[in-house]
């Protein structure tokens, strides 16, 4: 019978060995795969756990606000509690928590909400043409102290043949001649605008790189929002409908209606943030009066909402996104009616709708993607 040489034997074992190790990483590898996906799938799974958190949150919130409405009569003041429904309601997830259900001391579920007064906005399509001019004209200048007007004059002539039925271009805007050119071609709709990602696709608004200095305004050219689009988004609106609620103005919105005069603008700022009641009277008056200028009207009262919700459970997370409408004054169930021209923003209750009237309207209602505007 023929041996084997130790050499022979020393390979074979080497080669055991490396073999071993060989399936010792893959089996790591494989193992840490399936960690992996078994968290990916898991997440998900929780995702649909916290979807009934997030929407518990929102009937909390609405439920907080009727309180509010059918004692005061109307929702003006954030400053009375209803800014903070859920300081207000003291409700935590755990208390609405379903009988038997277990949570993990590890990764305890949170949420958080963020209530915006969507009627301290100026409604967008009752925004002057003129004062369109200045606005992006300002902006334009980025912060220069000398503001050209004749700058914002090609936003706006292409944002009206963006909108308008006809095939005439104005002086410096753009019909379909101009988009039927571009990679991938499209048309103008002819029809107002209807959300702030659809200024992606009106000439000047997002970047161009053939034409640099004269776009870019609300897209840089990697596709994200400037600091020009965040408040211009901030100020004014596609939801809210009349007048707008002084309380809820952001600061832009004030410098906006200040224009070029400075200290009405510091007056402004000052008298708003005053705790004195005669500084808040000045407030409303000076606002008044250069919302009267503008041809805007002024509603002390909070009838249009923006919520943001959010529910977390340890890497697990769901938004939901909602746009509600106040529809009563004083106790009293009246539909806010668009003007002659405008856009209704109120469908027919549904019949389950009617039987529970629900306290507020829902006019918008998304999932984990902003995609309301």
């Amino acid at each position: 019978m023929n041996k084997v040489s130790p050499r022979k034997r020393g390979s074979i074992l080497v080669f055991v060995l490396a073999l071993i190790v060989l399936l010792s990483v893959l089996s790591l590898r494989l193992m840490k795969e399936t960690a992996q996906e078994l968290r990916h799938v898991s997440q998900f799974h929780k995702r649909d756990d916290l979807r009934t958190y997030a929407y518990s949150a929102l009937d909390l919130t609405v439920g907080v606000l009727n309180e509010f409405r059918m004692i005061l009569g109307k929702l003006d003041d954030r400053g009375l509690g209803w800014g903070d429904p859920l300081e207000y309601a003291g409700i935590s997830p755990s208390d609405i928590a379903a009988t038997g259900e277990e949570e993990s001391l590890n990764s305890p579920i949170t949420w958080s909400v963020r209530l915006l007064d969507e009627s301290g906005k100026i409604p967008f399509h009752e925004i002057k043409e003129k004062d369109l001019v200045s606005l992006f004209a300002f902006m334009k200048a980025g912060g220069d102290s000398i503001v050209n007007d004749d700058d914002g004059e090609p936003l706006v002539d292409a944002l009206a043949d963006w909108q308008d039925k006809d095939d005439e271009e104005r002086d410096e805007g753009a019909e379909d001649d101009y988009y039927e050119d571009l990679d991938p071609p499209y048309w103008t709709p002819g029809r107002k605008l209807e959300n702030f990602d659809e200024f992606r696709m009106i000439k000047g608004f997002a970047y161009d790189p053939d034409d640099s200095e004269n776009s870019g305004i609300f897209f840089d050219e990697i596709g994200n929002e400037t600091g020009d689009l965040v408040n211009f988004k901030d100020s004014f609106s596609f939801f809210n409908e009349g007048g707008f609620n002084p309380d809820g103005a952001s600061v832009f919105l004030l410098k906006f209606l200040a224009g070029d005069d400075e200290g009405a603008f510091e007056d402004l700022n000052e008298s708003r943030n005053s705790s004195s009641q005669s500084d808040k009277k000045r407030y409303y008056d000076m606002i008044g009066e250069l919302a009267n200028k503008r041809g805007l009207k002024i509603d002390r009262s909070a009838k249009v909402f923006r919520l943001e919700i959010n529910v977390n459970r340890g890497k697990s997370n769901f938004q939901l996104h909602a746009i509600l409408l106040n529809e009563m004054s004083s106790g009293n169930r009246k539909p806010i009616r668009p003007k002659t021209g405008q856009k209704n923003l109120q469908k027919p209750r549904s019949a389950r709708n009617q039987k529970i009237q629900y306290p507020f309207r829902i006019l918008a209602l998304r999932e984990n993607e902003n995609l309301i505007d």
